[in-house]
Order: C-alpha cells, then structure tokens, then sequence
C-alpha cells in the first residue's frame, strides 16, 4: 500500500507546485503529470487484486486457439475475447487498458471539474481506492465499460439518444452490466433543474429503498437473476453476509447526502452538464441501499460522486450546505476505506506488486 499512497502524495505535491501564472495551460500541464504517474502505476502492476491471475489465464486461453469460437467462456463477453485476440501480449493488455483509464480521467477532470479542485478530485480519487482506482485496475472488463460510460455523458446532456445507444452496445460487448447502468443514467440523470414533482418522486424511491426489506427485495429478484444472469448468483449468494455488514453509519451517511444533494438540485441553479453529474451522484448513493444487489452499481457511478464535490464546492454558496457536503464526504470514505475495505479478511492490495518485483 505504500506505492499506492506515495502515488497520489506525488500528485498533490503536482497540484500545489507553486507556478508563476495559475492559468489553463498551467493547469493542464499539472493534470497530464499527475495522470501519467497514475499510469505508470498501472502499467507497471504485477497481480494485482484478485481478478488478475484469472485475466491473465483467459488471454493465455484465448490465444490457444484459432479462432475465438473454438473458446467459451460464460464469464466473458465477445469484445474482450476479440482484444485478447489480437493484442499481442497480456502485459499489452494491461498497459493498453491503463491508458484507456487514464484517458478517461483526463476527459472527466478537464470537462467536468473546476481547474482549482483538482487537487480534491485526486485526493477523493486516493480514498475512493476501492472503487475506483483498486476496481478498474482489477476488473478489466468492468474498467472497460465504465470509460465508455465516462465518456458518453455528452450524449447524456444533449439526448443524443442514437449515439448514446450504439455507446451503449459498444459497452455490452465487454461486460453485459452496461445494458443495466447506461441506460438507468440516460432516463435518470436528465440535463434539466429538479422540479417539486421529481424532488417528490426522488423522495418517494429513497425512502422506499432506505426503508424496504433487503431479504424481501432479494427473494423476489432471485428467481430471475439465477435464470438469466447466472453470473451474478455469487451476490446473492452473499446476500446475508452483505445485510449483516450494513451499519448505522453506512445508512446515516446515504440519508444525510441524498437529502443534501436533494437541496442542491433544487435549489441551485445547476448548469445542464453539473444537474446531469448531480443526478448521477445519486444513483450512486442509491446502490448502497441495494446491498447484494448493488452488483457493481457503485462502482459505475463513483465518478460522478467524486466530480459531485468539486461541483458542490465551485457551485453553492451556502457555508454550512457546501462543507457539510464535503466534510461528510471525505469522512465517511476515509472511514470506509481504512475501517471497512482495508477491514476485510485478506486485504488484497495490502502488497502492490509490480514488474521490478519479478
């Protein structure tokens, strides 16, 4: 974990590097250094997490074989298979992936975040560990589709519905969860200000999430999620594990952000691009209701809750709204970092390792 906390030590001291001029260009030059010391740290990464080995046994299976139909595997959908295919290399494969990250996150900081916080996305980015930077870096297919996601927001504020849907396809050829996340954030995370009548409807749906029985909720979704999306039985197999997880805390920190985020949607005057993010954010805070059935809900939407904050900061002008916002933000994560994630039996990123290890 030292490696992981030097890095992102790195790019603040980047942020804060005192420049004559704090102009646009200064700015940009900050932004590019900081996101190639995150990709040298994920080009470089050997084992990483629990997902690597297996990944790396699916490259080495697929280029067994002529061709990709003489290869199945229910866990892997036709796109990555068809990377894996031609890509010369796994080491290539992760390089390649970790540029596509860290492209991502240039579009996102440089579209979506105010030049002066971007020393709080990079701060939030470190303690959003594990769902972002730990997730992407191991889940490869769910990486893959979450870029794509990142970067068909645009379409999302101007209801490019055409374009957006073949993003949407695009997306499900390396990992099937995108025909559930992309669509929910096009129809919820419109680009227009909350009215009475959606601020009613958002409150009606959390209550209902916050209030609704987790193993009431899963028994009805069971039988459908084992018929037709067997891949995910593994969550609910965990379902009661997850429930017994669930504190105080977690439940407190939802209520008083979504209640925070609802003020902000309707009471600021959000420009179409920041409502559309706001929005998203909430989706996010959503999933942590759904327990075993969050899946990777979370993790789709952590970029939007992150870029939430610095909107937070460069829009509202309430004092007491503003640094609640963010305060109960940079608690609760610190928290469920070190307390919850790195709390967890067998930690996997407790030792980073990387190619000059082997």
């Amino acid at each position: 974990m030292s490696l992981y906390w030097t890095l992102f030590i790195l790019i603040l001291i980047i942020q804060f590097f005192p420049v004559r001029k704090n102009t646009e260009r200064t700015a940009k030059v900050k932004l590019v250094l900081s996101l190639i010391l995150l990709f040298i740290f994920g080009a470089i990464r050997v084992d990483f997490g629990r997902d690597y080995p297996a990944y790396e046994n699916i490259f080495n299976e697929v280029k067994h074989y002529s061709f990709l139909s003489e290869y199945y595997d229910a866990h892997s959908e036709i796109g990555y298979l068809l990377l894996n295919k031609i890509l010369p290399s796994y080491r290539f494969l992760i390089v390649l992936l970790t540029a596509f990250t860290c492209i991502t996150y240039y579009y996102l900081f440089k579209n979506y975040i105010p030049r002066k916080y971007y020393w709080v996305g990079f701060l939030l980015m470190a303690i959003f560990g594990q769902m972002m930077v730990f997730f992407q870096f191991s889940g490869l297919r769910n990486a893959i589709t979450i870029n794509i996601m990142a970067l068909s927001i645009p379409f999302i504020i101007k209801r490019k519905i055409f374009l957006f849907s073949l993003l949407v396809l695009l997306a499900y050829f390396f990992h099937t969860s995108a025909v559930f996340f992309m669509p929910l954030a096009y129809f919820i995370a419109t680009p227009t200000k909350f009215r009475k009548k959606e601020l009613i409807s958002w409150s009606v749906i959390f209550l209902f999430l916050l209030l609704f029985s987790y193993s009431a909720l899963i028994d009805f979704l069971a039988s459908f999620i084992e018929n037709y999306f067997g891949r995910y039985n593994s969550y609910i197999d965990t379902v009661n594990e997850a429930t017994h997880k669930s504190t105080f805390i977690l439940f407190g920190f939802v209520f008083v952000m979504f209640i925070m985020t609802l003020i902000i949607l309707y009471k600021e005057n959000l420009p179409p691009a920041d409502n559309v993010i706001m929005k998203l954010s909430m989706l996010f805070l959503l999933a942590f209701l759904l327990g075993a059935l969050n899946f990777r809900m979370s993790q789709y939407f952590a970029p939007y809750f992150l870029i939430s904050a610095t909107i937070v900061l460069n829009r509202v002008q309430h004092p007491l709204l503003k640094f609640g916002y963010i305060s109960a933000v940079i608690v609760y994560m610190l928290y469920a970092f070190f307390v919850v994630y790195m709390g967890i039996p067998e930690f996997p990123y407790k030792e980073i390792h990387t190619i000059f290890d082997y």
